[in-house]
Parts: structure tokens; sequence; C-alpha cells
């Protein structure tokens, strides 16, 4: 996108966020979409003397709006939709650096002037890190600077050169980074830990807690909402919150499997033809809590893949580090598991074609991103699965969502 003014004065539009794919549980934006833009320049400069010069006001732009809500109203967590429409926005104010001379980019004057220019919008920096300078001549200076915000990180570049007589400073891309708050992990690990509670006996007795009870509906919500983390991509360093996010609700969605088996141990459940068809028919009895857990599988592996997509497309030293290799492995590992272990719960009797339906379009939204991600052998042997999916259902349109799907991890 252009940061330019267009010659009429009028301020550029922020395009509109496509709706994404959603089922009736949860609403996620395609995974494989980070949000990283390239926006319209915001400025602010100012006379010599100090005063202030206040150019005609430009009508505000609208603000994106979040595309599913959070289960609770949090101001923090303005960092994904809110930041769609922040970063197109066009306005100046004056304000003097210094007389004849640029200032740095880690200057305390035009580190406040971007607080500002954000305070405007209602954007709290709480933190400005990283500052580095990316070039500079006598007449501009090229900077970049990390930005913390509540609930994520914008990685900002902006210039500081000349508008006249007066020094200004330019915003000239703003790059969204979600984050994952200690506070919200601790809520998912305890909202697990109260639902497995709830499950101790089911194991035994096959009734498991249903999302129909008040009581249970919202812990799941607690534990399979992804909405908060959803629209930007996930900063490298939420990797491990997002990978302990996932373990606390593999635990939950496992209750489901061994209801009724006798064990509650997943690594312990018998290979026996009976038990194997118990946990084949608890898919379909469990349908509604076991979409949300199949699909909150697939959107954080894909949160996940796309934060390591990110780092490899920046390269430098790191990706040499063999703490780096064992990561983007064992995200590897964790996608291809998700995709192949989805795919199979497919072809199990007694669910309905719209419920396969809804799960085929999750995974599609990952897929395209994923064949190119995962390893040629994962990748070969997500397809081999589809493909043998196919032959076990009967719906025609499922059997085109499965080919389709089989299609995008073709050898290219």
């Amino acid at each position: 996108m252009s940061g330019e003014r267009p010659d009429d004065g009028t301020e550029p539009k922020a395009p509109e966020r496509a709706a994404q794919p959603a089922d009736a549980a949860v609403a996620r934006p395609a995974a494989d979409q980070p949000v990283a833009a390239q926006e319209a320049p915001i400025q602010q400069a100012s006379r010599d003397d100090g005063s202030e010069v206040r150019p005609t006001p430009a009508p505000e732009e609208p603000v994106a709006a979040p595309q599913s809500a959070s289960r609770i109203p949090r101001p923090v967590i303005l960092g994904v939709p809110l930041l769609a429409g922040l970063l197109l926005l066009v306005f100046a104010a004056p304000r003097v650096v210094n007389l004849f001379t640029l200032p740095n980019c880690d200057d305390e004057g035009s580190r406040r002037t971007l607080t500002e220019i954000f305070e405007q919008k209602n954007v709290k920096l709480s933190r400005l890190g990283e500052v580095r300078s990316v070039s500079s001549t006598r007449s501009e200076r090229t900077c970049a600077v990390r930005a913390d915000i509540p609930g994520g990180i914008l990685n900002l570049d902006y210039r500081i050169g000349w508008s006249g007589w007066n020094k200004s400073v330019t915003i000239t891309r703003a790059e969204a980074e979600t984050r994952i708050e200690q506070a919200q992990l601790d809520d998912v690990k305890n909202a697990a830990n109260d639902f497995l509670v709830l499950a101790r006996d089911s194991a035994v007795n096959g009734r498991p807690p249903r999302q129909s009870e008040p009581t249970v509906r919202t812990l799941l919500d607690r534990i399979f909402d992804l909405s908060e983390i959803e629209g930007a991509t996930l900063a490298v360093s939420d990797i491990a919150k997002a990978n302990e996010w996932f373990s606390a609700g593999d635990r939950v969605g496992t209750a489901y499997i061994l209801a009724g088996t006798g064990v509650s141990d997943i690594n312990r459940l018998s290979s026996d033809p009976n038990v194997q068809r118990r946990t084949h028919r608890n898919v379909a009895e469990f349908a509604p809590e076991f979409a949300r857990y199949l699909d909150f599988q697939v959107k954080l592996a894909g949160i996940m893949m796309d934060a390591e997509l990110k780092r490899a497309a920046k390269g430098g030293p790191d990706m040499e580090r063999p703490e780096v290799k064992r990561e983007i492995a064992e995200v590897r590992t964790t996608l291809a598991e998700t995709l192949t272990g989805d795919l199979t719960t497919l072809a199990y009797d007694g669910l309905t074609d719209d419920w396969r339906r809804q799960r085929l379009a999750v995974m599609m939204q990952v897929a395209p991103t994923a064949a190119t991600f995962l390893s040629p052998e994962q990748a070969h042997a997500v397809r081999e699965r589809a493909l043998t999916v196919v032959t076990f259902v009967r719906d025609k349109s499922v059997q085109d969502q499965v080919k389709a799907l089989a299609d995008a991890f073709a050898a290219k």
C-alpha cells in the first residue's frame, strides 16, 4: 500500500478485512494470513518558534471491527482488530525537535513524538525498545523500533526529516505481533484443571462434562477460544507459551476420547477392537465438544506455524541455533499430527456430513501454507491420509473437499 496522500486531499481508505470461515463454536481469521502492512505515513512536525501549526483536521478514518469478540471485554486486546484501522491513519501535528540538526533515532523528543501519535488514537505504547538506525543522511534518518502495546507488539519504521523549515517524525511502516500474556495462559491452565476435576470419573462412567451445562461451556470457552491471539502474527518469543496452551487443550479433548474406555491415560489405551470402537463412537456422541477441540488444535498449530515462517523469512544467525531448529521441528510435528488425526475422525460413523464440512473448512485455512512449511515426508503423509479418508465418506461434497485438501499437499 502506498503511503502517499491522494492529490485531492482525501484520506486513503483502509481496506476492509475479508470475513473468515467460522463454525458454530469459534470464528477465526485464516491462520496463514499474518497482519503486516506498509501503511500511509503518520507525521508530526512543528514551527521552529515552538508554536503549533494546526492543519485542517482530516475526516476520521473508520477503525476495522474485530472478527470475533473476546469472551471478556478487554481494552488491552486492541492489538489485533484495532491495529488494522490504526495503521492506516494519516494525520499531521507540528512539533519542533531541534534547530538545524536532525535528532538521533533514540532521541527523547522522537520517542515522545511517536508516543503522542498513537495516544491520539487511544493506543498506549508502554515501552519503546530495540531502537536502531537503518540509514542516515544530513536531510533524513530512517529508524526502526519495537513498541510494546497491551496485548501485542508493534514493529515500527519511521523517518526523521524536514518538512519545510520544520523537523518531522513520519511513521512509514507498522507491523503488528500478538502476545500471549502469562495471566491469560494461567487462566487457560486453571480452566483445564477445573474441567478435568469434573471429568475425573468419565473414563469409567462414560459421561464427560457437556458444554450444554453453563459451567462447562464457560470452562471450554476459556480453554478453546483463541480470538485474543488471532489476526496478527504471534511473537516468536511466545511460541513456547502457545505450545503450553496446546497441551492444556489436548488434555481436555482427550477426556472425550477416553470416556467409557476404562483408561484415563491416552498412552495406555488398548488396541483392543472394542476399545477402539468406543473411542470412535465418542467422537460422534460428543461431536459438539469434539468440534471445538479439533478446530482449536488446527488453529493454534497454524498460529505457531505462521510465527515460525515469519522468523524464517527474517533469517539471521538465530536460525542456526540448535534450540531454534528443534522448536521449528516440534511445530512441524504438531501440525502434521494434528492434520492427519483430524482427517481420520472424518471417517468415523455417526458424524453428520455438515460436521465434516465444517472441520474441513478449518483445515483448508492452513493447508496451502502448511504444504510449504511441513517436510516433504510430512506433507506426503497428510496427503495420503486425506486420499484414504475419501474412500470412507459417501457425500460427494465432502469427498470433493477432502480431495481439494489432498491436492494442496501434492508435491510441487
